[in-house]
């Protein structure tokens, strides 16, 4: 699954697969990264993608429409991933309309508001949560959480709940 914003010419993302065990003597394993580069006008962009356990690799990407395909040829130096060699991932942009970024919850519970200096209300996301940034205002964001099951849930957190995925 992929989870893309773009701002811009400025393209951030983050990749996840998650596969459950697949047999007595094989546990589930997770794939996870980052990415970010510039998008030129044809679509295509150099990213640098950071994943656990390794020090960042290069690669290309390519969008047209919702559809990416991603090559990052030493993905798998990045825990949990196994993509054969010459293989590219391919997906579609999912729930990303709107987003100008992507960030990671950093706080153990990151409260939604419903305006950017509203009472923080029951629903939240948790640490290590990814969610797409609408905008700012102050020192709060609007965003959108996507569980992948279910409707999106928005709301406000403040700025110094969550970090940009680009910035790491």
């Amino acid at each position: 699954m992929f989870d893309v914003a773009v701002q811009g010419s400025r393209i951030v993302g983050r990749y996840l697969e998650e596969q459950g065990h697949l047999g007595p003597n094989a546990p589930a394993r997770t794939c996870s990264f980052t990415f970010s580069g510039t998008l030129r006008p044809d679509g295509r962009a150099n990213v640098t993608a950071k994943g656990l356990g390794a020090p960042p690799a290069t690669g290309t990407l390519s969008l047209r429409d919702d559809e990416l395909t991603l090559d990052v040829p030493d993905v798998n130096r990045f825990g949990g991933c196994f993509v054969p060699k010459g293989e590219a991932l391919t997906g579609s942009r999912t729930l990303t309309a709107g987003w100008t970024d992507l960030a990671q919850v950093a706080v153990p519970r990151a409260r939604f508001r419903a305006s950017p200096t509203g009472r923080p209300g029951a629903r939240y996301v948790v640490k290590g949560d990814l969610v797409g940034v609408i905008r700012q205002s102050g020192n709060a964001m609007l965003v959108e959480y996507a569980s992948g099951e279910g409707p999106t849930t928005k709301g406000w957190i403040g700025t110094d709940e969550a970090r940009s995925i680009g910035a790491n």
